[in-house]
């Protein structure tokens, strides 16, 4: 199992050496596998909590619910499991207030996007015009400057990345944090009859 050490303070791995049965739970004889440091802790039995979520994809939410430990603390931009989708948390709220993380037992409602698939903006400069369109995506793909994309029957080599942080105009970015793909029109070289 993984917990926080109490004498090198890393979050790792604890040798189980044994354990015994309490009343509230199980205390058990860890060894940390970075310091080797031996201690007991006493692990209380965990209670599940089955929380709301409003669920959003393509602009469309509705409610769905989401278990985990009450003891569970979660974050904006965990990633969890919603219905067998993968999800981000976007917002939280606990006890009437909108929080950066919190305890499940304290969590009134959780806020999620899909997860699996994210949409990536896309605009082609075609000169005078520009296209404008949308292409899905896994959250974990790299566009890259110089790569071609594809929207609406459009060819364009992207020369531009707005992500949530900044400008990129070398290398490339993670769907999951792009705003925007820039690119321009790859036109067809006129043939000389």
């Amino acid at each position: 199992m993984i917990l926080t050490c109490p004498n090198c303070g890393k979050d790792v791995e604890q040798e189980i050496l044994s354990y015994k049965e309490t009343k509230n739970g199980r205390e058990y004889l860890l060894r940390c596998t970075e310091c080797g440091y031996t201690y007991k802790k006493e692990i209380k039995e965990a209670k599940m909590k089955e929380l709301k979520v409003i669920w959003s994809w393509k602009g469309e939410s509705e409610v769905r619910k989401f278990s985990t430990f009450e003891d569970e603390i979660l974050r904006v931009g965990d990633e969890i499991t919603v219905n067998g989708i993968n999800s981000l948390i976007t917002a939280i709220d606990s006890n009437g207030k909108r929080v950066e993380k919190a305890m499940a037992e304290d969590i009134d409602t959780l806020w999620a996007k899909r997860f699996d698939e994210v949409i990536v903006k896309v605009s082609i400069n075609r000169g005078e015009r520009t296209i404008s369109g949308e292409i899905t995506a896994d959250p974990h793909e790299e566009f890259y400057i110089g790569d071609i994309v594809e929207v609406n029957g459009i060819n364009g080599v992207i020369h531009r990345i707005k992500t949530t942080e900044r400008f990129v105009h070398r290398g490339g970015a993670l769907a999951r944090d792009i705003v925007r793909i820039y690119a321009k029109e790859i036109r067809e070289g006129r043939r000389k009859h």
